[in-house]
């Protein structure tokens, strides 16, 4: 390696640490009772004091993708440990290549905290998550990448003519090289109209969750305010209302709505949320396994609102999931028979399924 490319590499290596990477301690919403905050990032049990940060290794910025000038997001998931060491640390999105995903999982496998106590007493805590960004220090919110431009207009223009099916083909593929993150942002919110628009609400969502990572900051500031919008109507789509209810406030007007009509729409979708999460009745979910990037199969995520839950009509393998809540951890087969039960002392819960891509299920969540 030349003494430019180490500079170059080192870098961009401290940048990520120390302007990129969001620690997220227990940020999952917790599960909520009547008089419960929803949004609250307290964890509410009496006795229970969170892991604190101690020290945290920066990302190695591979050398293949700074040659490359190819960038990358990922989201994290790990456990701390009752000595304060993370561990089982997972990929749980991504944006970016196999060997940045790899140096981002190193990154947090250093990372040391004072544990998690519990009256005193130290315990794992779990349902952490941190988000770690490679950026170049040069590239900026700019197109750099000829052939990832060429493709970019190719495949707006088939999705501007209706042309939904080879439009995303083309813009899909467009991933397989070395893109920047203002590529990326640009080409998953293409992907989220022409997905949207094509009746696939599943995989709209997953590319508009990239389009605005870091709040929307590798977009054109223009566009933000409509992928907000169009976030916040397929996060309900798809059943999370934790987003609807806990998300920053949209703009009143923007260029993209000058009449505020798509706001309108958004805040109806907005209310008709707010009234299941306070309804006495079951909240009932329709639930989709998609493909993330870097996963095994298809996965679903999804925090919960109350304490118990139970699965219901199946189509296609759905095997198994991972209830993830600050203080237990559990994992079971998917079925129709069982009914959980989350204690309030568990604290927030992340519930993940896995199976096949494709595959469907109703998640219904009581009091």
């Amino acid at each position: 390696m030349s003494e430019a490319m180490k500079t170059y590499l080192a870098t961009i290596s401290v940048l990520s640490l120390v302007l990129n990477p969001i620690l997220l301690e227990a940020r999952a919403q917790p599960v909520v009772g009547a008089g419960t905050e929803l949004c609250s990032d307290k964890i509410a049990q009496p006795g229970f004091a969170p892991a604190v940060l101690v020290t945290r290794s920066p990302p190695v910025f591979p050398e293949s993708d700074a040659a490359s000038e190819s960038e990358g997001w990922f989201r994290l998931g790990f456990t701390i440990d009752a000595e304060g060491e993370t561990k089982d640390v997972v990929v749980l999105d991504q944006v970016g290549s196999a060997g940045m995903a790899k140096a981002a999982r190193q990154a947090v496998a250093r990372w040391k905290y004072k544990p998690a106590t519990q009256d005193g007493q130290p315990i794992e805590q779990h349902a952490n998550s941190a988000e770690i960004v490679f950026r170049a220090k040069h590239v900026g919110n700019a197109p750099i990448h000829e052939e990832v431009v060429a493709n970019y207009d190719e495949g707006r223009g088939l999705v501007a003519e209706g042309k939904y099916a080879e439009g995303i083909a083309v813009l899909e593929r467009t991933f397989e090289l070395p893109v920047t993150l203002y590529e990326q942002a640009k080409l998953s919110f293409a992907l989220a109209f022409a997905y949207e628009r094509s009746n696939d609400p599943s995989r709209a969502l997953v590319h508009i969750r990239h389009a605005v990572i870091e709040g929307g900051r590798y977009l054109e500031k223009t566009v933000v305010p409509a992928a907000q919008r169009m976030r916040m109507r397929l996060e309900v789509a798809k059943g999370n209302f934790h987003y609807a209810a806990c998300a920053a406030p949209l703009p009143a007007t923007d260029n993209f709505d000058a009449t505020g009509a798509d706001r309108k729409a958004t805040m109806k979708v907005l209310d008709d949320a707010m009234r299941r999460l306070a309804s006495a009745e079951p909240l009932v979910v329709d639930a989709a396994l998609t493909k993330l990037s870097g996963a095994r199969g298809g996965l679903w995520e999804h925090p919960l609102s109350r304490r118990k839950f139970k699965f219901s009509s199946f189509t296609g393998e759905v095997r198994e999931f991972r209830l993830s809540c600050v203080t237990q951890m559990t994992d079971g087969p998917v079925n129709e028979t069982a009914q959980w039960s989350v204690p309030r002392a568990a604290g927030p819960c992340i519930l993940r399924v896995s199976g096949e891509v494709g595959a469907s299920f109703k998640l219904i969540e009581e009091w």
